[in-house]
């Protein structure tokens, strides 16, 4: 098969992000040929490399497609995901990943170093995948609530919870209580509290012994 034809066939099948084993499948030929074909690919600026054994197209991808399929499970986080829903005016330079499993970060991956975080098993929730990309990603109140979790610098927009809030403030304050850290139902119950939402914050506060 030609470069460029199986490009066309990872395009028509809607596949951005794709690993040796894949392509094996896709050429039906051995690894060791696989490899150099994908390096000719790469060659030609037709797809790229992330690290050992995982590729992407270079066109229809994006940073988020790519970080959710490095690790399994993982999903994309903090000043990433708020990113991605709007919920920042800051440009990340890194994208956070968070995950059970621990990776070294990746570097110059379209210009973007990924990042990974790593966490326990108690706190993989609050994430879904995206329909469009194949993307997991955490809901916005999750990616708050990692911001406190990993102690990481709160980049979320002033107005997000402002009326009509784009986060959801009861959802916020049930994640929060979720992650059984003090630390984050503190800092939760103060940002719902300056922003007006006194009901939220009660139900953190009943959980600690002072705000």
């Amino acid at each position: 098969m030609q470069t460029q034809a199986f490009v066309r066939l990872l395009s028509d099948n809607r596949i951005v992000v794709f690993s040796l084993n894949d392509a094996v499948k896709i050429l039906h030929t051995s690894r060791p040929y696989t490899s150099l074909f994908l390096q000719r690919c790469v060659a030609k600026g037709l797809i790229s490399r992330v690290e050992n054994g995982l590729y992407y197209r270079n066109r229809g991808a994006n940073e988020y497609m790519i970080a959710s399929r490095i690790l399994s499970p993982s999903y994309v986080s903090m000043i990433s995901a708020l990113s991605y829903y709007g919920l920042t005016t800051q440009i990340p330079n890194k994208v956070y990943v968070v995950s059970t499993k621990k990776h070294r970060p990746i570097k110059d991956v379209m210009g973007l170093t990924i990042v990974f975080k790593t966490t326990n098993r108690r706190m993989m929730f609050g994430y879904h995948k995206e329909s469009y990309g194949n993307i997991s990603i955490a809901d916005p109140e999750k990616a708050i609530v990692d911001v406190f979790y990993f102690n990481d610098v709160n980049d979320l927009d002033e107005d997000a919870l402002r009326p009509p809030p784009r986060v959801d403030p009861d959802k916020l304050a049930t994640y929060a209580i979720q992650t059984g850290k003090e630390s984050v139902k503190r800092r939760v119950a103060r940002l719902l509290e300056e922003n007006g939402y006194s009901k939220q914050a009660r139900s953190l506060a009943k959980r600690l012994a002072v705000i």
